[in-house]
């Protein structure tokens, strides 16, 4: 499928696509049907409002060759480089800002990506009046959905690369030209799109992904908290005043109130136990999820067929490298069962994208979120004794990994297929302990003992990561794991954000996060409302919420870059806050308009 190469181009596709799954602009239409007439009759709009999904899941959220995780997360306190030389093409120069700029081609489909969508939206808005057949409330109910989603899309561009084109109906033809709009256009916009879904929505949806009434009080209040902080006019905005940022707070707390206090009623709640918001079984029911993509098993299903979801991948440790974790005893494998005794399925990831220690070090011992989220546990899957049951060392498993050569061909340290292989360590064992020890332990200490070149025995982010959803080859997989753009969990952590803000700090709702991610469930996780401050709550955010598609645009939000990058990811040097606190526009995109220069964020 051919991609868009510019938004003006993407807007045209938009308006006269049908609705269906193709990207193409050169189909003939054999119906005879108009999308005019097509678009107002109730099953045509109904497709419409379909289409405004469509590159959520071909480009954004799972199914590109480039990637929106690394746009929303990379370059951040909490996600290093694992190429230690800096020399992984795009992905390091965007998670060290390093040759960082409008060539650096992974910020390309995800632009395109949400002005695609824009567009689609922009198309069913425009048409839900002239729509005939349609009950008043069945209409504003789908044409909610496209105010949801263009409010999300909006929201993403104008935080990721600033005020920039803001077209609102559907365009007729490309232009040579692309006018910039303020922030505070694009927040207009997007709160009034809001303040409709939340009236329109529908508590529940007979598809699962469509939009629901609880992502839309979720998103206001996260849009009026963000909103709030452009006192300082950042970027092409107007600053607003101090009265007016108190004002959105406010209305961001009514939201987030109103959203955890009616979970239930809104058909959403928090799980108990953390351990189940990212559990592989709950993946496509999670109670806890405000607003999914779907992803298929069935790739007559998906935009890009066999092209899973492959998002979750590039966080992943194990990439059968020499250079990471590996061992003749791991290979990349989809089977449960090898000879007659039962393992465990080993996808071969990226491994592009690595914490920080920083980012490990802030879940003290107890806080189940660590075991939630993380992989650090390799499972023997390939024998290689005689015997066709375990795994025996070799000398280069046994020097990649530091360990004493007296296990290597020595059958008491044989590993049993299905037994522990290789185990990356929080606590610091010693040389003795780590010789004695039959399978690979690899002390966390050793992996970050130089932070600015970290090596590749780190825990996996497991979020996403869910063997039983695996498809393609191993040795190239995909996944038909849905993507959680948006839960309940972040909603009480912005809620905190809010209440600090607004000058009245209260621990309760991070408390209620905080223990039901507690061990001990003992409350001995609490902490008292005179302990948050800025470092707390953005410590927490990356404690809930890494991989999330956030932190990127969550350390923006608190004009925080250049503190937190100096003190927990010492990788990044160039961080310029004249600059990266906007993204480049692509070059894809410069050089179709003749105004490029003015359109191009500063500093690119």
């Amino acid at each position: 499928m051919k991609l868009y190469k510019s938004i003006a181009y993407a807007a045209v596709a938009a308006f006269v696509m049908s609705g269906t799954a193709s990207c193409s602009l050169d189909e003939e239409n054999l119906s005879g049907v108009s999308t005019s007439q097509e678009w107002t009759t109730p099953g045509g709009f109904e497709k419409k409002i379909n289409d405004c999904y469509f590159d959520l899941v071909r480009i954004i959220y799972g199914q590109a060759e480039d990637t929106y995780v690394l746009v929303a997360e990379g370059g951040t306190d909490i996600w290093q480089d694992a190429n230690a030389d800096g020399t992984n093409g795009n992905w390091s120069k965007i998670l060290r800002y390093d040759g960082f700029g409008s060539s650096t081609s992974l910020c390309d489909e995800s632009y395109s990506g949400f002005y695609g969508v824009l567009s689609a939206c922009n198309a069913a808005i425009f048409y839900a009046d002239k729509v005939e057949g349609l009950t008043e409330e069945r209409r504003n109910a789908l044409v909610a959905e496209a105010h949801f989603i263009r409010a999300h899309v909006l929201f993403n561009i104008v935080e990721v690369w600033g005020g920039k084109y803001l077209p609102t109906k559907p365009n007729s033809a490309p232009g040579s030209s692309l006018s910039c709009s303020k922030v505070n256009d694009f927040y207009k916009v997007i709160l009034e799109d809001l303040r409709f879904a939340m009236n329109n929505l529908p508590v529940t949806q007979e598809v699962r992904g469509h939009v629901v009434r609880a992502a839309a009080y979720h998103l206001y209040a996260k849009a009026c908290l963000t909103y709030s902080t452009y006192t300082d006019g950042l970027g092409y905005a107007d600053a607003i005043s101090e009265a007016e940022s108190k004002e959105l707070l406010r209305e961001a707390k009514t939201a987030a109130d109103y959203l955890i206090e009616n979970a239930s009623a809104l058909g959403v709640r928090l799980y108990e136990d953390v351990r189940e918001v990212f559990d592989e079984k709950n993946n496509k029911t999670c109670e806890e999820a405000l607003f999914i993509v779907t992803h298929s098993s069935i790739p007559s299903y998906n935009p890009r067929g066999n092209y899973f979801n492959r998002a979750w991948k590039h966080s992943g440790a194990y990439n059968a490298n020499t250079a990471g974790i590996f061992l003749d005893g791991l290979v990349a494998s989809y089977s449960t069962e090898v000879n007659g005794l039962s393992t465990e399925k080993l996808a071969k990831c990226n491994c592009y994208m690595e914490p920080s220690k920083y980012m490990l070090d802030l879940y003290v011992p107890g806080d189940l979120r660590y075991e939630a989220f993380f992989n650090d546990v390799y499972y023997v899957n390939k024998a290689t004794d005689e015997t066709g049951t375990a795994y025996t060392w070799s000398k280069t498993d046994a020097n990649r990994y530091g360990l004493d050569e007296k296990r290597v061909g020595n059958p008491a340290y044989n590993v049993t297929i299905g037994d522990t292989a290789v185990y990356l360590s929080r606590h610091t064992w010693n040389q003795e302990q780590r010789d004695n020890c039959r399978y690979a332990l690899v002390n966390l200490s050793d992996n970050y003992a130089d932070p600015e070149r970290p090596l590749k025995f780190f825990p996996s982010l497991k979020k996403g990561d869910c063997p039983s959803l695996y498809a393609g080859q191993p040795n190239k997989p995909y996944s038909s794991a849905d993507c959680i753009i948006y839960r309940l969990g972040e909603t009480y952590l912005l809620s905190a954000e809010i209440e600090w803000r607004l000058g009245n700090p209260s621990a309760s709702r991070i408390n209620t996060i905080r223990n039901r991610a507690c061990k001990a469930r003992d409350n001995s996780m609490d902490i008292t409302a005179s302990q948050i401050d800025q470092d707390f709550l953005l410590d927490e955010y990356a404690r809930e919420m890494i991989g999330e598609w956030n932190r990127w645009m969550t350390l923006k939000r608190f004009r925080a870059f250049e503190s937190r990058v100096a003190k927990a990811n010492k990788q990044i040097k160039n961080f310029n806050k004249n600059v990266h606190y906007l993204r480049p526009i692509p070059n894809s995109e410069m050089l179709l308009l003749d105004n490029a220069e003015e359109y191009q964020n500063p500093g690119y």
